[in-house]
């Protein structure tokens, strides 16, 4: 009997065992029901309007800032115009010479592309530059008069050259 017992007595642990894992899982499932349950009774529309109202706020500083920030950097310049004795018109004019300029050295740039472009085109096509040439050949005859190194063209500026170089030099 002391066999049939001890077999008994397993088999009641082992079943024992079994509940004890039953109830760990239904506690557990349990948990996970109620934490689902309370995230979906949850309404999201004042935590999404919290979020955008904080928003809001931070763009609305950042704005703020950027105005406050443009007001200052405009006060200095004026404040750094006035201290330096430097009048809005003189720095207008400045301007338009330093820009006169630069469109100039822009135009000179590109007549000698233009330039040097022709020079391989006829390069190219066997063509040689017919002024060079007869001033050679006068002063080949003999003729004191003629060029030894040939003239170059004048430069022909656009209009819109001429007007900002025009305003650029007047006093």
């Amino acid at each position: 009997m002391s066999e049939e017992r001890e077999r008994l007595k397993e088999t009641y642990k082992q079943h024992y065992r079994q509940i004890l894992e039953h109830k760990r899982q239904l506690a557990a499932a349990e948990r996970k029901s109620k934490i689902l349950k309370s995230i979906e009774a949850i309404d999201t529309r004042p935590v999404i309007e919290g979020f955008q109202d904080a928003l809001g706020a931070v763009r609305e500083q950042i704005a703020k800032a950027e105005a406050r920030l443009e007001v200052w950097l405009d006060d200095r310049d004026d404040t750094a115009a006035a201290q330096s004795g430097v009048s809005q018109e003189e720095v207008e004019a400045f301007e338009r010479t330093q820009n006169a300029r630069e469109l100039l050295s822009k135009i000179k740039s590109e007549m000698g592309t233009i330039e040097r472009k022709l020079d391989e085109t006829a390069a190219g096509l066997g063509a040689s530059k017919t002024i060079a040439d007869t001033d050679r050949a006068h002063a080949k005859a003999g003729n004191p008069n003629a060029a030894t190194t040939p003239e170059p063209d004048p430069v022909k500026l656009s209009a819109e050259a001429v007007k900002t170089i025009g305003r650029a030099t007047k006093p």
